[in-house]
Parts: structure tokens; sequence; C-alpha cells
């Protein structure tokens, strides 16, 4: 019996790491569900481990999904990849990555860029 809880624990221990061993995002910039003002010239996504970007495709409310090219070529846990001019609007950005273990990990952020009212009117 001593055995079979041994062999269950180590069960659950390499569970657990091999489930933390994954890429999760941390956070990014623009923020997810942030409002900003100034059209961002890059987006930085911060990973909990290292991770390669595969695709990544931006998004301004229902028109066309516009995939992003200049991806990074090696893995990193901090990534920056250069985005277009935006224009007020809301938008989501969707990535893909693979992490060190081999695992594909996705997900959605979104951030609205509104006018800066203060620039419409100068004087």
């Amino acid at each position: 019996m001593k055995i079979l809880s041994l062999l269950f624990g180590l069960a659950l221990v390499t569970s657990a790491v091999t489930a933390s061993a994954h890429a999760h995002l941390q956070k990014s910039s623009p923020a997810d569900n942030s409002v900003i003002t100034t059209s961002p010239s890059v987006l930085v996504l911060n990973f909990s481990e290292a991770a390669r970007l595969t695709a990544l495709s931006i998004q301004k409310g229902s028109e066309s999904e516009q995939k992003l090219k200049l991806l990074p070529a090696t893995a990193a846990q901090q990534i920056s990849v250069p985005l277009p001019q935006l224009t007020p609007g809301t938008y989501s950005v969707s990535w893909y990555v693979v992490s060190d273990d081999g695992h594909v990990m996705s997900g959605t952020l979104h951030f609205t860029l509104a006018a800066d009212h203060a620039t419409d009117h100068p004087g």
C-alpha cells in the first residue's frame, strides 16, 4: 500500500510540473482590455517561459483579420512585433506560440484605440 501511495504522489508531482511547463501569457502591451489613445508601434507579449511565436493576427472590429508577418524566428520570454499604424477602434489580437516542451498555446487579447480629442482640435 505504501508503494501505491508513493507512486500516486509521484504521479501528482510529475503532472503538476508538466502542467506548469506551458507558456502562458502573463502581460502584454497594449494590455488586455485596455483603452489607449496613441497607436502603438509594437505589440509586446510577455510569457511565463520562452516560447516561439508561430502566428499573429490583428483585427479591427468586424473588418478582415490581418496576419502580421515580421515574427521573431527564435523563442523568447518577451516577444515584440511591429504593428501597422492603427486607427481608432476596438482591436483583437490572436497569437499562437510553441513552448519549449512542444505544446501549442494560443490566446486573444483585446484593446481599444480611442481618438485623442486633445489633438483633434488644437488650441
